[in-house]
């Protein structure tokens, strides 16, 4: 019998509760889907994907290449999203193919571990295709090849865990802790596993990163500079903020979930790891230990600790079936409610958002009315947010960024030359009276012209007429060359080549 029977076969031994349940879930995944309005950072993600390149302000570049290739589909947000919803299902399949790969691990509870994740609140997550998504992709499919690699040596596997591994690093830097943790498991079982295979993955994962190192000395290193130094320089400690990353570990791998393992845990009856739960716990433990010292001083996002709570699930191989079905339901009906609370909260954004905070609202929930109102030639926001929802929205790619100091979102610097733009008459659009002006300064004149979009929000399109671009250089984009452009001085700087301080003439 094939797997893919074998798959059908199991699928045919759900009770009705059960199926119901997965259908339910994946139709409310889709609504989500459909009706979550574009996020900013979804957004900014887009706009990467408009051009290839090597690298990008932020993070490596492999969101952007994903997005690139869905936009040869369509430019539509659904079609971008596909990737996420389809990735947690493979991720779901490549559970149950990690553990397939012990002989003493039945199918049954393989498969009942992949259900639970997909749907778990962790699969909930899989509806934005942002970096986070795309890292955990990669990283399931390398880690799969890896310990295929491990249980089944040939140069195959070998390859492609090296490439998927590779692809993980250029999706986000946490794939680093994961590489780390497999490096010390390999070194630690070498012998077990000879070094042949072991360094076949090793150089290949080495060659992407030698591709990210040259993006780096020559693109200022940016991801560098982001996500050591700029990301980290406000920073106090917050027992809060470990309490709330507690709090996202255990929501996301399932309380009931780790109370079984707890459980389990207290009556071992000679229990002896399988050697994936032995590498998952490899590459999992490192970034869960670096992201608990991050919260010590700084809050952590729900979607830090996603490659390690799903590599995680692994674990729940350990319950027995019966405790595996009864969290497969867990899961269904805990992330249905979420997905509930969710679809009722956007029905009722306007009653739910403070009076305060409606006009950061209204760009992403009608953005049709305010793209009418705009020009369709070249403008400025405040914000990459802002920016990126109008340039997909508006279908414009020539909405470019003002005036912004922000350590956030700086791709745009690539594509601006204020230099080039000293006196000439600029249109921005201003989300916030208030904002106007700050701008002041930077023109001889300001023609503001409202743009009402609702009865409690107005947007602004001003004018600035002559550019003063030396004061602009002086008050934001020395700024931005301090903060964001210039490394410590101890920082070992193998390239000078900075397009952002040659422009500017900051060398």
């Amino acid at each position: 019998m094939s797997h893919s029977q074998s798959l059908r076969s199991l699928f045919a031994t759900l009770t009705l509760q059960q199926r119901w349940l997965l259908l339910a879930f994946m139709g409310l995944k889709m609504a989500l889907l459909w009706f979550v309005p574009l996020t900013g950072d979804e957004a900014y993600f887009i706009v990467w994907g408009q051009e290839l390149s090597l690298g990008y302000y932020d993070h490596p570049p492999a969101v952007g290449w994903v997005l690139y290739l869905l936009s040869g589909i369509a430019d539509n947000l659904v079609v971008y999203r596909s990737f996420a919803f389809f990735a947690a299902i493979i991720i779901a399949y490549l559970i149950y193919k990690i553990l397939r790969l012990h002989p003493k691990i039945e199918q049954t509870t393989a498969f009942y571990v992949a259900m639970a994740f997909l749907v778990s609140p962790i699969s909930l997550m899989f509806v934005v295709t942002a970096n986070d998504t795309v890292l955990v992709f990669f990283s399931v499919l390398g880690f799969f090849y890896y310990a295929k690699t491990l249980a089944q040596p040939t140069v195959v596997n070998a390859l492609f865990a090296g490439l998927f591994l590779g692809m993980a690093f250029l999706s986000k830097y946490f794939a680093v802790f994961m590489l780390l943790g497999l490096v010390v498991y390999s070194l630690i079982y070498i012998k077990q596993y000879g070094w042949k295979l072991i360094t076949l993955m090793v150089l290949i994962v080495l060659v992407f990163v030698a591709e990210n190192l040259y993006f780096n000395a020559t693109h200022c290193w940016n991801n560098i500079l982001f996500n050591f130094f700029s990301r980290t320089k406000q920073s106090a400690f917050d027992v809060g903020n470990v309490v709330s990353y507690i709090t996202i570990i255990v929501g996301l791998i399932s309380p009931l979930g780790l109370y079984y393992l707890v459980q389990q845990a207290r009556y071992p009856q000679g229990l002896t790891l399988p050697p994936m739960m032995h590498q998952v716990l490899f590459a999992s433990a490192p970034l869960l230990l670096v992201l608990l010292l991050v919260s010590l001083t700084n809050p952590v996002g729900l979607h830090w600790p996603l490659l390690a709570v799903t590599l995680l699930y692994v674990l729940y191989a350990l319950l027995p079936q019966q405790k595996l079905v009864t969290l497969y339901l867990f899961n269904g009906y805990s992330s249905m409610v979420i997905v509930f609370v969710l679809l009722i909260a956007l029905g009722f954004v306007n009653q739910l958002v403070p009076a305060t905070q409606k006009h950061h609202v209204a760009v992403y929930t009608q953005p049709e009315k305010i793209c009418a109102l705009l020009p369709k030639s070249t403008f400025f926001t405040l914000g990459y947010s802002s920016q990126s929802a109008l340039s997909y929205h508006c279908q414009n790619d020539n909405i470019h960024v003002f005036m912004s100091v922000s350590k956030f979102g700086r791709e745009d610097d690539k594509k601006t030359n204020f230099k080039a733009l000293a006196g000439q008459d600029l249109k921005v659009f201003v989300t916030n009276e208030k904002d106007i002006e700050k701008m002041r300064p930077f023109f001889d004149h300001l023609a503001v012209e409202t743009l009402k979009i609702s009865d409690e929000v107005n947007y602004y399109l001003v004018e600035g007429q002559t550019f003063h671009y030396g004061f602009y250089r002086e008050q934001i984009l020395k700024v931005v060359n301090e903060n964001f452009y210039t490394p410590p001085e101890w920082f070992p700087v193998f390239s000078t080549s900075c397009g952002f301080k040659e422009k500017y003439d900051f060398n």
